[in-house]
């Protein structure tokens, strides 16, 4: 029996190594080399070809190699008889929890201003405003946002956080539901973003939403571009409510060089890099989920089909 490993820009060899080490007994193909259809009970993939998930009669578990899963649901034919297990590893939390704090300490300590300033040479110091003036308001308190939250409030800033079903975390005001949602923009001059793409989330950030933010506040957006109405936020940048936004992920990726965006003077703009997948730290997951179904244990996180996440 086999692994199947699909992802049409990943490093094969890399992957193949890592499972060698862990599971040394078990096949692994590369996409599209496969032996047998019958032989694979396990795929590791990031925008699998539509319609080939269906293929495989012995699957038992569709691996994310990613946080998000709607790279595999874009395919209508998703058996849905088969578990997806979602990437949620120590070494992407970490490195999506500094890229989130980097953008919140860039915009409160006034970088882009700065870093204006010295492109006319302009010698101006601005003025400070300490972390307990600022509340981070982190939309998305799932294992991504949870972790992210605690980080803000162990450095002392203020912290809401906001989700589809009420949660608790120390030390962060928790708020649920979409009556709750205008609370959370209200108090809030930095708010992430790390919720996944849903029916609910789709567009939710948008020109309504928008107005209820404070003026001059700051958006960080690194879960789901189309959770973003682009051309609401572009209006909100212009009039200055919005006084600048860092965007890691965008509802077309590679980003089109025609999208305004990239010539906008508020738009910080990284290609989808806030939390690369870690090789080492996302096969020993996979690996554990693989041996938790092996005895008959479910894997964790799964894909809910209900909740949408």
């Amino acid at each position: 029996m086999s692994i199947l490993f699909c992802w049409e820009n990943g490093d094969a060899e890399l992957w193949r190594n890592e499972f060698a080490s862990r599971l040394p007994d078990r096949e692994f193909n590369v996409h599209p080399d496969v032996r047998s259809i019958y032989d694979v009970q396990y795929i590791l993939t990031w925008m699998p070809p539509i319609g080939d998930l269906k293929r495989y009669p012995n699957l038992k578990a569709i691996f994310s190699i990613g946080a998000g899963c709607d790279h595999i649901l874009r395919d209508p034919e998703v058996p849905r008889d088969i578990p997806i297990v979602r990437l949620i590893d120590d070494a992407s939390v970490r490195d999506m929890s500094h890229f989130a704090l980097h953008w919140a300490l860039h915009f409160q300590r006034n970088f882009h201003i700065y870093a204006k300033q010295q492109r006319i040479r302009r010698w101006q110091r601005q003025p400070y405003h300490t972390v307990d003036e600022h509340c981070v308001g982190v939309l998305g308190l799932g294992g991504m946002g949870t972790p992210i939250a605690r980080l803000f409030a162990d450095l002392g800033f203020e912290v809401a956080g906001w989700s589809r079903t009420r949660r608790k975390v120390d030390k962060v005001t928790c708020l649920a539901g979409l009556d709750e949602l205008p609370q959370l923009l209200g108090k809030t001059s930095i708010v992430v973003s790390v919720l996944p793409l849903t029916s609910d989330t789709d567009g939710l950030l948008n020109s309504e939403r928008f107005a209820l933010m404070k003026d001059g506040s700051f958006l960080i957006n690194i879960g789901r571009g189309s959770v973003i109405n682009d051309v609401d936020l572009i209006a909100a940048l212009d009039s200055g409510k919005i006084a600048g936004a860092a965007l890691d992920v965008f509802a077309t990726e590679p980003l089109p060089a025609e999208h305004p965006f990239w010539g906008h003077s508020h738009v910080h703009i990284t290609p989808h890099a806030a939390g690369p997948t870690n090789d080492t730290s996302a096969v020993a997951q996979i690996v554990s989920n693989i041996e938790k179904i092996e005895r008959g244990e479910e894997p964790y996180p799964v894909w809910d089909w209900a909740l949408g996440y």
